[in-house]
């Protein structure tokens, strides 16, 4: 398993795996590298060369410039240039509590034309820079991105806090960001360019390109399973009404369901997934889960090419998403944001993952794989502002927009869109496990986007970034443009 090593990770490891050196072993004197170093030191020679040090870690000391005088050695002089955050110094707070966020009136930044331009108060987006700045200083969010569009013009954009705190490194405005859940609504889209060439139907079965969903069954009370009483169509994938789901505490196991490994393609899940029980008949319920992951493989299945290919042909490149993809490119890493947890005494602390976004995976997942900045999510939400339309290029017909908007779980009493929580009202937003969230107001004519980084635990960050955003939008409906959703599971 790769992850990004960040320094504190690296220490944490040392700690519990403390090296000997020959020197020790042999009962002489140790060398005189910082102790902190030593398991890397193969050769017990007291200084590291660059064949002894693991990437992940020479970046570490390439951004903190150990090797100052850049022959590929660290000695024991360069090492003790090792800057180690204190713990006083690392942000506190907890879980959902909201701490005694302070606004820092320090962080204000000039907004003036832009912002009246989009219809925006400069006063409220004043009092928005300093709360942000304030929710990083009590240390809910290591940092944060804000975007908001209005009238045809950007009215805000704004980054506040580190993208890594470790490395000392300040939040960009173009800050690359795991999108999680927020890949759904792209992925929709995406389908949606192949419905408007006639490719299929939004009520036809999904069996009709994906033999493995041919046969679904459905899990009983009892246990047992019996056939399910319609197939599953690209409507109900789309809504989340197809009976698959992500697996909770409480829910029947998977059985026969393989591990993800290295290797796992999108062909392989969708068999696998289609080998479990669905939950509920198929259009009878809502259940957030797998069925957008199933229409990524769909996507492939109608149009022959990888869903990652598709993607990049049919929507990013259009819409000139340059920096959104299912895995961030070497060259575009130092703008990838560090992901954060919460440790049992509150503080930030660097999260782990199984995998992480630097390199090229073998399994597009379609429902959480995506990592992109505000700027390039900002692109496809005025796409759909613009009714399918951006900068001249169409991606979607109009009408195929409106589905999007429309609630299409009136008869099982929920309110779901394609892709997306919808009002009713021209309202559509979701939003990702890690903190991202966006929400599109057609009545307003307004976009915002919120990227943060969070594993495992919600920062009360985004609710006053909402709150303040409508304010200077001069909206007094807090249920405009729908809250963000989104779910912890992904």
């Amino acid at each position: 398993m790769i992850f990004r090593l960040t320094l504190p990770v690296l220490l944490a490891c040392l700690q519990f795996s403390p090296a000997r050196s020959v020197a020790e072993e042999e009962g002489g004197a140790p060398p005189s590298l910082d102790p902190r170093l030593l398991r890397f030191d193969s050769n017990g020679n007291g200084r590291l060369e660059k064949a002894e040090i693991p990437p992940a870690v020479a970046r570490v000391f390439a951004r903190q410039e150990i090797d100052h005088d850049g022959d590929g050695i660290i000695t024991a002089g360069e090492a003790a240039r090792l800057r180690i955050p204190s713990a006083a110094n690392r942000p506190k707070g907890k879980g959902r509590v909201s701490p005694d966020v302070k606004p820092n009136r320090a962080a204000i930044r000039p907004h003036g034309e832009e912002a009246q331009a989009a219809g925006l108060n400069p006063d409220t987006l004043a009092d928005l820079d300093a709360t942000l700045q304030g929710h990083v200083d009590a240390g809910q969010v290591a940092g944060v991105v804000g975007l908001v569009h209005r009238d045809g013009h950007r009215g805000y954009l704004e980054a506040f806090g580190r993208q890594d705190i470790e490395a000392g490194i300040p939040m960009p405005e173009d800050a690359i960001f795991r999108l999680k859940s927020m890949s759904k609504p792209v992925v929709t889209i995406a389908a949606l360019i192949l419905y408007d060439e006639g490719r299929f139907t939004l009520d036809e079965p999904v069996a009709k390109h994906l033999p493995e969903w041919s046969e679904p069954v459905v899990l009983r009370k009892n246990g047992e399973t019996e056939p399910a009483k319609r197939p599953i169509t690209p409507r109900m994938l789309m809504t989340h009404s197809s009976g698959l789901y992500y697996h909770l505490p409480g829910d029947p196991p998977f059985s026969g369901m393989p591990p993800r490994t290295e290797t796992t393609t999108l062909a392989a899940y969708s068999k696998a997934l289609a080998a479990q029980p669905l939950v509920f008949h198929p259009g009878e319920d809502y259940r957030y889960g797998t069925s957008i992951d199933v229409l990524g493989r769909y996507v492939e299945a109608v149009s022959g090419v990888s869903l990652d290919a598709f993607l990049a042909e049919r929507v990013f490149t259009p819409l000139g998403m340059k920096d959104t993809g299912f895995w961030v490119p070497e060259a575009k890493q130092d703008r990838l944001a560090q992901l954060y947890a919460r440790s049992a005494q509150g503080s930030l602390v660097p999260a782990r993952e199984r995998f992480p976004p630097t390199r090229k995976p073998s399994l597009f997942m379609g429902g959480a794989g995506l990592c992109g900045t505000a700027g390039d999510y900002e692109r496809f939400c005025r796409m759909l502002l613009g009714g399918g339309e951006l900068d001249g290029v169409r991606l979607l017909k109009s009408e195929t927009v409106d589905l999007v908007f429309e609630n299409h779980l009136t008869g099982i009493g929920k309110s779901y869109g394609l892709g997306g929580a919808v009002d009713g009202k021209g309202g559509y937003a979701w939003g990702g496990a890690n903190g991202t969230k966006f929400w599109i107001d057609r009545d307003n004519r307004m976009t915002a986007v919120f990227m943060v980084q969070t594993q495992r635990y919600k920062a009360t960050t985004y609710d006053d970034y909402r709150r303040l955003v409508l304010a200077a939008a001069g909206i007094a409906d807090p249920a405009r443009g729908v809250s963000g959703g989104g779910f912890p599971t992904r």
